[in-house]
């Protein structure tokens, strides 16, 4: 049962009626009930690994907690951790571990789905009981909600325990702006993802898949690839943004407020920036639990570069077992010391060439150049075929011809002239609500909370019309779905 499937269209409203009219008492039970429902319909048969992984992090955090001495605290983490850690290490990683040992042939595991999310999230969880930041849940049947939330276990927000624990139990009022909220986010959501999505998924795939080199011919090289890259990065913005949006509003109406995940992350100004906009979830869970133990940048400027490329490289492979996820999150880890390198001369060219006054020339710029700079990454994490990855590179910044842009080249990537239309004024709204988001620093939804009635009603209206005539579109799983 996806996101974007008629049956979540009838199972979400059913388990918001019955979560308002069941006694407050008896609701937690509920979502567990809906939570493991949802869960089993993507993955029946690894419902039981996921209760193996709920026990074990319910009982180390309860061990941790009370243990008499530093010395038991840091065994029962240790045993927390490595157990749930070879879980996800035997179904994730095996196949690449036995091809290293000379095996031929890796063996095929089937992932379990949200393995990756819900493995971090428990794992959060026993290191606050270790930090006593939390105490532990008594209450089993709580904690196993706080795992397998179901608006957040396929793919996040990675949730922390210290703020969702104490929600769940709470009085839950039916709140009509709370509601309204919830309800825009998830539209918002599946905007991103039917409209803007379905359609750069199609030009994507015409461009890197036509663009294969067949012989001494190859079909695409410059301005088409130069927008596939560019489309693939928004691609995977709004695939996995648009997840994120559904998720947190679902919750949101549940009476959850779920962590934000996106902060409008082709705004930043560096590499670094990006990271604090871009799966703030999973960025956070590393700093917190990977790049603060390791020493952060407490130990000196050598080994705070070590750290932040152990933490990208230890990034790239959470999200698979191939060299290409290494390479990219080694690359963003690249990008991050280079810049911190580089950057009293950055300051001195800068004090050269923008004088006072010009700052948002320099800001737009650097805006520009990290957007490129991602965008190249991205070629590495969606592409295993290195060679194929370096021969698209290679393609994309090559044979550059302007007039492609003006004499009907756009209109052969696969999109038509209406399709490319729709989803250009598509793009042109989301770059529109991320400017307006970021100069007034806030939420999507607070941008409508004081906007007159008709402007808020008809951009309700023209989204939701947008969402309609894109229904006919073949609608892949959302991408992190994957992980």
């Amino acid at each position: 049962m996806l996101f974007n499937s008629l049956p979540f269209l009838f199972f979400f409203p059913a388990v918001v009626i019955c979560y308002y009219l069941i006694p407050q008492k008896y609701r937690y039970l509920w979502l567990l009930f809906c939570s493991y429902f949802f869960y089993a319909c993507q993955e029946q048969s690894f419902t039981v690994l996921l209760m193996i992984s709920t026990v074990i992090t319910w009982s180390a955090g309860r061990l941790v907690y009370n243990a008499k001495s530093l010395w038991y605290k840091k065994l029962y983490v240790a045993v927390g951790f490595f157990l749930n850690l070879f879980i996800l290490f035997y179904f994730k990683y095996s196949g690449l571990i036995f091809m290293l040992t000379g095996r031929k042939e890796g063996i095929n595991l089937m992932l379990p789905a949200g393995i990756s999310f819900y493995t971090f999230q428990s794992l959060s969880y026993i290191m606050d009981c270790y930090r006593e930041e939390v105490k532990p849940e008594n209450n089993i049947l709580k904690y196993a909600l706080f795992v397998s939330f179901f608006p957040c276990i396929l793919s996040g927000p990675i949730e922390r325990s210290k703020n969702f624990l104490p929600r769940i139990g709470k009085e839950v009022k039916w709140d009509s702006i709370r509601i309204k909220e919830g309800l825009f986010l998830m539209l918002w959501g599946y905007f991103l993802k039917m409209v803007i999505v379905s359609r750069l998924d199609i030009l994507v795939d015409q461009v890197y898949g036509g663009g294969r080199p067949v012989g001494e011919t190859v079909l695409y090289r410059g301005i088409p690839m130069l927008i596939a890259m560019f489309a693939y990065s928004f691609y995977i913005y709004c695939d996995f943004a648009g997840y994120s949006f559904i998720a947190i509003g679902a919750a949101r109406i549940l009476g959850f407020d779920v962590m934000r995940n996106f902060r409008q992350p082709y705004l930043a100004v560096s590499v670094a920036d990006f990271w604090r906009r871009w799966h703030i979830s999973l960025s956070t869970w590393f700093r917190d639990y990977l790049y603060i133990p390791l020493g952060g940048g407490r130990k000196g400027t050598l080994r705070r570069y070590i750290n932040i490329i152990i933490v990208f490289g230890v990034s790239g492979i959470w999200h698979g077992a191939t060299l290409n996820f290494l390479i990219w999150g080694l690359l963003h880890g690249i990008y991050q010391v280079v810049g911190y390198m580089l950057l009293p001369v950055r300051r001195r060219l800068s004090d050269k060439l923008f004088s006072k006054g010009h700052e948002r020339i320099e800001k737009i710029l650097n805006m520009l150049f990290t957007y490129v700079c991602v965008s190249v990454a991205w070629m590495f994490f969606r592409e295993k075929d290195l060679s194929l990855v370096i021969d698209q590179i290679g393609r994309t910044f090559s044979g550059i011809r302007l007039t492609e842009l003006i004499d009907g080249t756009l209109f052969d990537l696969g999109l038509g002239v209406n399709n490319l239309v729709f989803v250009i004024a598509s793009l042109l709204i989301l770059i529109t609500v991320d400017l307006i988001c970021e100069k007034k620093d806030c939420e999507i939804y607070s941008i409508f909370n004081t906007a007159p009635v008709w402007i808020r009603w008809g951009f309700y209206y023209i989204l939701f019309i947008m969402i309609l005539f894109s229904t006919n579109l073949s609608t892949r799983e959302f991408l992190y779905q994957g992980f």
